[in-house]
């Protein structure tokens, strides 16, 4: 099932100079959270974040999505997060894009957290069903 994703602009952190940059020159991406094969995870299915430049439709983001990821809410449209030493940013189009980002990666961590990554894992949350996708969100999940 495809997941609805975002359009942001994908940012990187450029420490020569201390700022963030656009990461593949910058414009708009589609950026989605889904589960799949990453190429930094050896072939196993896990979480992965995904962007793809919306007028070449080239790949310009993929990060596995792992316990202990560092997230950060610098203003209502700019929100970045770090694994090991890469980081990356998104700048949403809207408040409510971000919120929507956040609540779908949030609830990644907490499925990594208690080990329950598996979409066919039962769960005793009520309304805990983000991989069937859910209207009420902005990002939902694919396999």
């Amino acid at each position: 099932v495809e997941g609805i994703s975002l359009l942001t602009v994908v940012m990187t952190r450029d420490d020569s100079s201390g700022g963030w940059v656009p990461l593949g020159g910058g414009g708009l991406s589609h950026v989605v959270i889904c589960k799949g094969r990453s190429s930094e995870g050896r072939g196993r299915r896990e979480y992965v974040i995904r962007g793809e430049r919306l007028r070449y439709r080239a790949p310009v983001l993929e990060c596995a999505i792992q316990k202990g990821l560092v997230y950060n809410k610098v203003n209502p449209i700019f929100h970045h997060w770090r694994v090991e030493e890469r980081k990356f940013g998104l700048t949403f189009q809207s408040p409510a894009d971000a919120i929507s980002f956040e609540r779908g990666l949030q609830s990644v961590l907490e499925k990594l957290d208690r080990g329950s990554d598996s979409p066919s894992s039962p769960t005793p949350e009520e309304g805990d069903t983000e991989d069937d996708g859910q209207a009420s969100v902005s990002v939902s999940y694919r396999e």
